[in-house]
């Protein structure tokens, strides 16, 4: 019997996704295991292998056309066995947001035909509001791609609007309406409770100073505070192994590495790469695999692989000159540091006012996987290791 290859779910909020390309054609040989072909989300992209060993069966979902989760895209034919009937999937229909930048989106002169363009470049150029009139397409027959799109310069608005009394609306897109409807559910669902404290950041900093050129000497990238505060949130992790989890199914699930999220601000949104295994790699390692993840996340090119996983998000915005914050937890994980700017401010030592760079330290918790008592036990950790951060070398 034929094996179907249907549209994978990425991810727990995943519905749909676009065909990016096709690695084999109907009719090659396939290996189980074997990449087939891409597709992307609004966050990854991602491969999609071969379910079993046979031969490529018709190509139901064409590159650029958007399907369900779940949808049969093609099958794997085993020897002489025949492909079923199965009709090519349809064109995507058309949603309320793309019915109005269609509407309100200048056409040129004459032109009243729709522009060939792939699902994926016509989200990415209503975020960046460009006219996909005035793109010229380097696809197969002249299809605009997102490379296209990235390529152009805007021509409108970033978001379709429409309005709506005296005011409008701006339909989110993308990374944006995925982070919207994420957080919503996070924040509606998950009881969030919050432990704020503030730390003596003054080691912190030396360490950093101290450690600046022989980190960049061998990682080749810049040392940041947020390197130290992933590598002392994944030893906290470590030391109290209940707030590694997630809420999962009705029930808690223990984790057993320690993957650590860092928020990472794009123009397309916030997305939360992980850095995998923190509490094993040196601040060298961090510093490069964040440098890394960082730079995919600004150009759109993250996999599954990247963003999967973890259990806390550090979401630090010293920065842009934010004293402090409670964050809004990235589910399904357990918990959310936010990390305010360090700045001089007066504060008593052993008895006497005296001025030290501080640090506000909020945790938003999941009170469904946390209690009051593990969070500050953790929380407190987190502090003694940012006013200690030499605690984190071997003994």
């Amino acid at each position: 019997m034929a094996t179907e290859v249907v549209l994978p779910r990425l991810g727990l909020t995943m519905e749909e996704g676009t065909i990016v390309r096709w690695c084999k054609k109907p009719g090659d040989e396939v290996v189980e295991g074997e990449t087939i072909l891409e597709i992307e989300t609004d966050k990854v992209t991602a491969e999609v292998e071969a379910p079993t060993s046979g031969s490529l069966g018709p190509i139901l979902a064409q590159e650029g056309m958007t399907v369900p989760v779940g949808q049969v895209i093609t099958h794997v034919l085993a020897a002489g066995e025949q492909a079923p009937e199965t009709q090519p999937a349809g064109v995507q229909e058309v949603t309320e947001a793309t019915a109005t930048a269609d509407r309100t989106a200048p056409k040129p002169k004459g032109k009243g035909q729709k522009v060939a363009a792939s699902p994926v470049a016509r989200r990415i150029a209503m975020e960046l509001g460009v006219d996909l009139n005035t793109v010229v397409g380097t696809g197969p027959g002249g299809r605009i791609t997102k490379e296209d799109v990235r390529q152009a310069k805007p021509t409108g608005p970033s978001t379709p609007e429409v309005e709506i009394g005296e005011g409008q609306i701006r339909l989110l897109q993308g990374v944006r309406k995925v982070t919207a409807e994420r957080l919503t559910q996070s924040f509606t669902t998950a009881p969030h409770f919050y432990l704020s404290v503030e730390a003596d950041a003054s080691s912190t900093l030396k360490m950093r100073q101290r450690l600046l050129d022989p980190v960049e000497k061998r990682a080749g990238v810049r040392f940041t505070i947020s390197d130290l505060l992933v590598k002392i949130t994944a030893q906290a992790l470590e030391e109290h192994p209940e707030v590694n989890a997630v809420w999962d199914k009705g029930g808690v699930r223990d984790l057993t590495s320690i993957d650590v999220g860092l928020a990472v601000s794009t123009d397309r949104g916030l997305i939360v790469p992980v850095i995998r295994d923190a509490n094993r790699k040196s601040l060298s390692q961090i510093a490069v695999e964040r440098q890394g993840l960082v730079d995919k996340a600004r150009s759109g090119s993250l996999t599954l692989q990247d963003v999967e996983g973890g259990s806390i998000t550090v979401s630090n915005l010293g920065t842009l000159a934010v004293d402090q914050f409670n964050a809004i937890i990235n589910p399904p994980q357990s918990a959310i540091l936010a990390v305010g700017r360090i700045k001089e401010r007066p504060v008593a030592v052993n008895g006497q006012l005296a001025v030290r760079p501080t640090v506000f330290l909020t945790l938003s918790i999941d009170h469904r996987i946390l209690d009051g008592a593990q969070a500050a036990q953790f929380l407190n950790r987190v502090v003694e290791l940012v006013e200690e951060p030499y605690l984190l070398m071997p003994l």
